[in-house]
């Protein structure tokens, strides 16, 4: 078998990283300022994290962290949230939801909820003309 020189492709995907990571970085504006706050402030509540697919893992990711340094969190999937979840989550509470399209049918549920309970909802999406970002109390674009 012929050996192949892997080099070239890990500096490839290095170098897609590092644009990614620029574009991400000129994103970075108030609204990031106020997730920090909102999130430093929830003190009565909890942070409660939800997405789909990869979007959740990414979520669970998060809400470990946050629970590691202290701030009390947990991750939820959306598509529990359908059937009897939604119960977990307080008015006293910051919801953090991740999606990329922000069209997720799984998410309506849970936006509803929020929005008609007055729950801080926080919305991490890539399109603008979506659901979740037009309906977030905070929102953070993140580059496609």
């Amino acid at each position: 078998m012929k050996k192949k020189n892997f080099i070239p492709i890990a500096k490839d995907v290095i170098e897609a990283e590092i644009k990614s990571l620029k574009k991400l970085k000129s994103n970075i504006n108030q609204s990031f300022n106020n997730v920090v706050e909102a999130i430093i402030n929830c003190k009565n509540g909890k942070v409660i994290i939800s997405g789909i697919g990869k979007s959740g893992i990414i979520g669970q990711k998060i809400s470990s962290t946050l629970a590691s340094v202290g701030i009390p969190s947990f991750y939820v999937d959306a598509a529990s949230c359908s059937h009897g979840d939604l119960g977990k989550i307080s008015s006293n509470d910051v919801l953090i939801l991740i999606s990329f399209s922000g069209e997720s049918s799984e998410l309506k549920n849970i936006i509803q909820y929020a929005n008609r309970n007055k729950i801080l909802l926080i919305g991490i999406v890539s399109k603008k003309d979506s659901i979740l970002y037009k309906t977030s109390d905070i929102r953070l674009l993140t580059p496609q």
